[in-house]
């Protein structure tokens, strides 16, 4: 299994301009500002916005009460000028059947019906007598009733009328040729009354009162108190009446929008951001008021622009205060820091320099930072005094386990290689046991050589490759191995004999039946401030309790001198702060061979006699 050697450096990632005491003081004073402020910005956008719905709410349904008893006053006006004609037309038709009275009957009607026209202003009113009474072909007020249905009434509707009043909407209804008008044409409401003998079912007469659609257009127009507020009179049907916008009259609206008016009729309700206000005039049409969402937003505007314009005018405000009243402060905390960051605690406690900072002459006027900037001064004293005596101690102590763990290293090495001399002696292989001889004095020779507790790692990796030379030569082709470094890192240092516990381990434990051939790979590559060392082996593995009980000696620092003592020897040297303050990691599976890491950190070795750690 390969170790991902690559860490995740997270503090890159926090731009370093927040860094400071000052920077995240405004920050904290900004959000405590900005919440509220946002928040309160919120709620009055949120609080208005309702009180200008309500409000232009409330102002159109008033506007609609007032326009709907101004319509239905028009259509009642009509409807009671057409009970009038219906007497009228009562008496007409119980008139002297002689042509005398009934041609002065038919003068008085005419006059009244005039009268009614010019006086209520009336587009036109129309009679309708059967074709063969006086007065039919009369062409300004009375008509034949062979005409009637050129006005948009249908057969069924006019049987349908009874004594009640058929209201109709009928698109250029054009006013007779004699009868002088700036207007020859218009879009009208039509008010019909009819009479048919129950007995025979045969048509007596009719009339109708045509109203202008202009004219309702107008009473909407003025009623509407903003063009964004839509204003319309519905037929059952679905057209449009008369409407705001006088150039959607006699306009369609969908199947399921007057589905939706019929089933909130005399309510007011909101859909599809659209408030509607549907009410039911004196003939059975709909009149409906739309206010759209957008203009009651609209009318918030105002307010968020002064919303903007206070946070835009206040936070620079707001920062400049905070920046004028934190200096001071920030400044002093900033020198502490300095001086704390300035302060280290070395190995040579002879050039330590106390570091002192500014306050009040008056100790009654010192705050708490000033407090802590004189516990940190008498700090420093303190530690003056007795730094060099317990680093001094310190450094001994470790020197001493070192050296005690190195000179245990050593005789356990030197047993396990003389013996192996001693077995090729034992079985004639007095070439192979002069070659190792000859290896070992090598290898003796280079590590006398190095008497400091840590050397270059290019000494070590020699050091390792003369052992592996001289087991190569008791395992014959059994043995192969690779050592890979990268550039520049061979001059580090690392504690000697680090590697050649790993590498007896490997062939001593990973040749067997099944692996009878061991190939070993080791590779020195670069970490985070560190060195990183892997010994990869191909051989037998270990198993799960095995490789348990060595994790546990390294991880617990136990050197167990019958099991596992060069390798919980090498973790308890090597993790020593002094020495690398490394780590040693083991991975292994029967079968699968064994795969291990050391990691420590990058020391230089920038004098050949001189680097050992004093």
């Amino acid at each position: 299994m390969k170790l991902n050697l690559k860490k995740i450096n997270y503090h890159k990632w926090i731009p370093s301009r927040f860094s400071s005491f000052q920077a995240k003081l405004l920050i904290a004073f900004l959000v405590a500002t900005l919440l509220p402020l946002t928040l309160v910005a919120l709620v009055s956008y949120h609080v208005s916005y309702n009180l200008a719905r309500d409000r232009i709410t409330n102002s159109a349904l008033m506007s609609d009460e007032q326009l709907i008893f101004q319509l239905n006053s028009r259509l009642n006006q009509t409807e009671n000028v057409a009970d009038t004609i219906q007497y009228q037309m009562y008496a007409f038709e119980h008139s002297s059947p002689d042509q005398v009275g009934t041609m002065q009957a038919l003068t008085s009607m005419r006059s009244n019906i005039s009268l009614y026209k010019s006086t209520f202003d009336f587009f036109h009113i129309y009679v309708f007598l059967k074709p063969e009474q006086t007065g039919a072909d009369e062409g300004i007020y009375f008509f034949s009733t062979d005409k009637l249905f050129n006005y948009g009434i249908s057969e069924s509707e006019l049987h349908s009328i009874g004594s009640s009043s058929l209201w109709l909407l009928k698109k250029n209804t054009t006013l007779p040729r004699v009868i002088s008008a700036s207007k020859r044409s218009a879009n009208t409401l039509l008010c019909f009354r009819a009479l048919q003998d129950k007995s025979s079912n045969v048509l007596e007469y009719a009339y109708c009162i045509a109203l202008d659609c202009d004219e309702f257009s107008r009473y909407l127009q003025t009623s509407a108190s903003d063009t964004a507020i839509s204003s319309y009179i519905l037929t059952p049907q679905g057209q449009i009446a008369a409407h705001s916008d006088s150039s959607r009259n006699q306009t369609w609206i969908s199947d399921s929008i007057k589905q939706m008016f019929l089933e909130n009729t005399n309510s007011f309700f909101k859909d599809n951001d659209i408030y509607y206000n549907c009410r039911t005039l004196d003939n059975g049409w709909l009149h409906i008021t739309e206010i759209p969402e957008n203009y009651i937003k609209s009318n918030t505007q105002v307010l968020i622009k002064t919303l903007l314009i206070t946070v835009i005018i206040s936070l620079p405000l707001t920062i400049f205060i905070v920046i004028l009243f934190s200096r001071k402060l920030t400044s002093r905390i900033a020198a502490l820091s300095y001086a704390m960051e300035s302060f280290h605690l070395g190995h040579d406690p002879e050039h330590l320099s106390i570091i002192t900072l500014p306050h009040p002459a008056d100790a009654s006027n010192y705050d708490e930072i000033d407090n802590l900037g004189i516990t940190f001064e008498d700090m420093q004293h303190t530690i003056a005094q007795n730094l060099k005596s317990i680093v001094s101690l310190s450094i001994n102590e470790e020197r001493l386990k070192y050296q005690l763990l190195q000179s245990q290293i050593n005789p356990h090495f030197l047993y396990n290689i003389l013996g192996t001399i001693r077995t090729c002696q034992a079985l004639g292989k007095l070439d192979i046991a002069d070659q190792m001889l000859t290896n070992l004095t090598a290898f003796y020779r280079l590590t006398l050589r190095k008497s400091k507790e840590l050397i270059p790692i290019k000494d070590e990796l020699e050091i390792a490759r003369l052992y592996l030379e001289m087991e190569k030569l008791c395992h014959k082709d059994n043995l192969n191995w690779e050592i890979n470094a990268e550039d520049g890192i061979e001059n580090f240092t690392i504690c000697k004999f680090t590697l050649q516990p790993f590498l007896e381990n490997s062939i001593l434990h990973g040749l067997s039946a099944d692996t009878p051939e061991v190939f070993i790979s080791i590779q020195v590559l670069y970490g985070d401030d560190t060195v990183v060392i892997s010994i990869e082996d191909n051989g037998a593995g270990m198993s799960p309790e095995t490789l348990e009980q060595l994790r546990y000696a390294i991880d617990n620092k136990v050197i167990n001198y019958e099991k596992h003592f060069g390798i919980s020897n090498v973790s308890a040297r090597i993790s020593n702060p002094l020495y690398g303050n490394g780590s040693v990691r083991i991975d292994s599976h029967p079968g699968n061979g064994t795969y291990v890491t050391i990691e420590f950190q990058q020391m230089e070795d920038t004098d050949e006699e001189n680097n050992d750690c004093r």
